[in-house]
């Protein structure tokens, strides 16, 4: 019905673009399909991704949300505004810093693997050390571990940005999952001297996943938990079904994420809370696999209060 002048330069439209579906108008019929949902159900079901037009000569990518419009009198909707952003410079710097950072953690991982193999064939050789001498090879051994959990952590959240991260999805038994997640976090678990419980809806379904990957988000997410409660603290590992999604969920009763963080805490080398601990990376690659099974990842904290995260993963 309407376009701004802002619009009418990026898509390069004149006024026969008036009256028109925007399926029909950007020639990409999918939105249609969009404009429906929002105009019946007030928002989309999947995350979209960028319109790809051809314009004044020019391939250009442009973001988009779709936002229905109420009756000031009730809650009708009666029609749907999109807004448009062009981030065509802004994908192409993401896409060479992606590129660069698969590169460099690749090329990082030999060398730093190798001085680490290095290091501990020379603990087994040395002597008696005093007490200084052995805290100084702790230490650096400790460091060394870090710097290589931190470039393979590079690697993988590189690989799933790059789409080089390919995933097999199988059904996979949620409660054989969780138990054995309980079981490879268990020591950590004793550690702590947390009291960690599952919590299971009888007759979940099997899921389909990438078990492996989905394994690697359960344990950092646990990882997380274990990090941010004090001793003698709760962990609830939880899973039930909500239509056609399975929900897992992770609940601690530890620090709890301030408000002004928690629409950043799934950005990389984003640290929340207190206790850091990585590069920040761990809850971004938990998004990157999640996004990839077409699930959905998210947190609902209140500081001092603990924090609940869930993944919800379509059957």
């Amino acid at each position: 019905e309407h376009f701004n002048p802002v619009a009418q330069r990026q898509l390069d439209w004149n006024e026969s673009h008036l009256g028109q579906r925007l399926g029909a108008a950007l020639q990409l019929p999918e939105l249609d399909e969009q404009v429906q949902q929002v105009l019946e159900a007030g928002g989309l079901a999947q995350p979209i991704e960028d319109l790809q037009i051809e314009a004044n000569g020019e391939t250009r990518l442009l973001s988009y949300t779709l936002t229905p419009v109420s009756h000031s009198a009730g809650e009708r909707i009666i029609g749907a505004v999109m807004v448009l952003r062009d981030v065509t410079e802004q994908r192409a710097f993401e896409r060479v810093r992606s590129e660069f950072v698969l590169r460099a953690s690749h090329e990082l991982r030999t060398p730093v693997t190798g001085m680490h193999m290095a290091f501990a064939l020379l603990q087994e050789h040395l002597g008696f050390l005093g007490p200084r001498q052995t805290d100084l090879l702790r230490t650096v051994d400790e460091e060394m571990r870090r710097l290589v959990k931190l470039i393979n952590d590079l690697l993988n959240f590189s690989r799933y940005q790059n789409g080089v991260q390919k995933i097999e999805l199988v059904p996979a038994d949620v409660e054989e999952v969780l138990i054995e997640t309980h079981q490879r976090m268990d020591a950590q678990i004793r550690e702590q001297e947390v009291d960690f419980r599952i919590e299971l809806q009888d007759s979940l379904p099997p899921v389909p996943m990438d078990r492996l990957q989905i394994e690697r988000v359960l344990d950092n997410l646990i990882g997380n938990a274990l990090r941010h409660s004090e001793k003698g603290g709760e962990i609830l590992l939880q899973a039930w079904r909500q239509g056609e999604r399975v929900i897992i969920s992770v609940k601690d009763n530890g620090e709890g994420i301030p408000y002004s963080q928690q629409a950043r805490v799934f950005d990389p080398f984003v640290q929340i809370g207190r206790k850091k601990g990585g590069a920040g990376l761990g809850l971004a690659l938990c998004k990157e696999i999640v996004q990839l099974h077409g699930g959905h990842i998210g947190v609902h904290s209140k500081p001092e209060h603990g924090a609940q995260f869930y993944i919800a993963l379509p059957l």
